[in-house]
């Protein structure tokens, strides 16, 4: 709870509903459903609050939908589910009930493109930012999943990065990095 007692557990190592292989990010929508990206059995399991399974989506590919090691996952607030989907080096975009509506990105170094993507997040105006691991680098996109822009390159320096891993914004549009 808010003040750090423990309320539950839910999962435990397998491959069948509810079980999981390396649950990596988490995150939760406007009705209260938890998302988990279930990194090594390639694909995202849906959560009442109480942890009773409801769905899941994604299996292991490279095709739209299809899902290799999805690393982070947000929820916007227009009810869209955007996932790392970190070995394809790419983002996919799915609605609630797991229907892939657009993927965008590829390998690489230029704009637009990635090297292991890790956390990603979604402003209030859903403006997509993704922490661009293998690039060092942040990348901010359009809610369409068009490119807006980047920032960052490997370094120690203020505005560098070693291996980006998750990202947050606030409202006030002030985006953390780890």
């Amino acid at each position: 709870d808010a003040s750090g007692h423990f309320v539950r557990s839910f999962g435990s190592q397998g491959s069948v509903d509810g079980k999981f292989s390396y649950p990596w990010g988490i995150t939760t929508d406007a009705l209260g459903l938890i998302y988990v990206c279930d990194k090594e059995n390639h694909r995202v399991q849906v959560f009442q609050s109480d942890g009773s399974f409801v769905s899941k989506f994604g299996a292991m590919g490279s095709k739209p939908g299809n899902l290799e090691h999805p690393h982070y996952i947000a929820v916007s607030n227009s009810n869209r589910v955007i996932v790392s989907d970190s070995n394809n080096h790419r983002i996919q975009i799915f609605d609630v009930n797991g229907k892939v509506l657009t993927t965008f990105g590829s390998e690489g170094t230029d704009a637009g493109q990635f090297k292991f993507p890790r956390g990603v997040a979604v402003d209030d105006k859903n403006y997509i930012y993704v922490a661009d691991s293998g690039n060092n680098r942040i990348q901010i996109f359009n809610p369409d999943g068009t490119f807006l822009r980047c920032f960052g390159r490997w370094g120690q320096g203020e505005g560098e990065f070693k291996g980006l891993e998750g990202i947050a914004v606030n409202s006030k549009g002030s985006i953390m990095v780890a």
